[in-house]
């Protein structure tokens, strides 16, 4: 279940390029990604009952993925979408990795800000014409980081 928040994606002169906007207690996690201007570029939610970790992603362009984390199988630091034939590699818990696309080119790297106040995150596009679906895919992935630090604490806390 989420809680209504919202992000904004700067570019490197601080100015807002997209907005991030998730519903209020929503059991979907349904989140809308959108321009400056406000026109939406993406429609996340995840499914609602499952053994897997799932989100879909719809775009406005027409591409729609999915990524998911099956059961027993916990983020090993590696994700595919398959329909877009990319791989996510790196350090998800230090939220340090790599987007690469079929070929294995590196097309985005994203990394938090150590020492800030508030989260800061980093993403380096590399290939501009995969903008908003590189966008797409590093929101989904911090999402379902949240879920897994979320739940993580949540065995903790009960643990204790």
């Amino acid at each position: 279940m989420s809680i209504h928040s919202k992000m904004d994606i700067l570019d490197e002169n601080d100015n807002i390029v997209y907005k991030v906007v998730s519903k209020a207690l929503s059991i979907y996690d349904k989140t809308h990604i959108m321009d400056a201007n406000d026109n939406e570029i993406a429609y996340i939610h995840a499914k609602a009952i499952s053994i897997h970790q799932v989100h879909y992603v719809e775009m406005t362009s027409g591409k729609k993925f999915e990524v998911k984390v099956k059961l027993g199988h916990p983020f090993k630091n590696q994700l595919e979408i398959k329909e877009l034939g990319w791989k996510i590699e790196g350090e998800f818990a230090a939220h340090n990795y790599s987007i690469m696309n079929e070929k294995g080119d590196v097309i985005a790297n994203a990394h938090i800000k150590w020492f800030s106040l508030h989260n800061i995150y980093y993403v380096d596009i590399l290939d501009e014409s995969q903008k908003e679906l590189i966008i797409a895919a590093y929101i989904v992935l911090e999402h379902m980081l949240a879920n897994n630090e979320s739940a993580d604490a949540d065995i903790s806390a009960t643990q204790n």
